[in-house]
């Protein structure tokens, strides 16, 4: 079963993650000369990408940036200098500020007009990788990257990424499928605030119902998923899993 990581606070569960995710980008490169490391959007993530770069903090020079490969989890269907892309957001609170050769970011194209065609070719490139380390947010409604409660994406298992039409959102977003992340060796997901506490207890705690809980998904990788969330997200944690 997944390992949940229980922190005080924003500001450790930044440390906390940062260490965590450099353990393993240096496990993978020392293992197999290189790692692919996956991205995720969402303002947890940001201030962990920021503690990451921070040239005060030792995360920064531990990573061999040059034996890193970097992808995303999902993006919106948006170009990436907009204020929305998960591309933009990484790339100016980390990417720009560390040493990593610019052909080793593999970005989703959502400027595309065509978001499938976007998709298409985002899963060939990722198709002859494994993820080594995945980073993961999870949303109010316990979606992960872009599988949303409901849509049939969830249970996708012929291709490693995909568009899906969000209605809720009038919007479409390009996602890694379970099968790209599923696969992954190592996955961390991170959570902060109270407004995620029900669907952090949705994704650990309660019966199995995958297209109204997305996150317990990650149930099927096991130990390979650690969570590593503040007080305030674990606090339904102890509540009883009756419905």
């Amino acid at each position: 079963m997944a390992r949940v990581t229980v922190v005080e606070d924003e500001v450790q569960l930044a440390s906390t993650g940062a260490l965590r995710i450099t353990t393993l980008i240096e496990l993978a490169i020392a293992e197999r000369g290189s790692a692919v490391l996956c991205l995720s959007g969402g303002r947890t993530p940001e201030r962990l990408y920021e503690t990451l770069a921070d040239q005060r903090e030792p995360w920064r020079t531990r990573i061999d940036w040059s034996a890193v490969h970097v992808f995303w989890s999902d993006e919106r269907h948006v170009p990436p200098d907009h204020p929305d892309s998960n591309y933009g957001m990484a790339y100016r609170t980390l990417l720009s500020r560390v040493s990593i050769p610019p052909e080793q970011i593999h970005r989703i194209e959502g400027e595309r007009p065509d978001a499938r065609e976007a998709a298409r070719d985002y899963e060939a490139e990722l198709r002859d990788r494994t993820i080594d380390v995945a980073l993961l947010g999870i949303g109010e409604d316990a979606h992960i990257a872009s599988i949303f409660p409901g849509r049939p994406l969830a249970d996708e298992r012929s291709v490693r990424a995909a568009a899906a039409w969000v209605p809720h959102l009038q919007a479409w977003r390009i996602t890694l499928t379970p099968l790209a992340l599923l696969a992954a060796r190592g996955t961390m997901v991170m959570a902060s605030g109270p407004k995620k506490a029900d669907a952090v207890r949705a994704a650990l705690a309660l019966p199995e119902d995958v297209t109204r809980y997305p996150a317990q998904l990650l149930r099927r990788a096991e130990d390979r998923v650690e969570w590593v969330i503040d007080r305030a997200a674990a606090r339904s944690l102890d509540a009883p899993t009756a419905q």
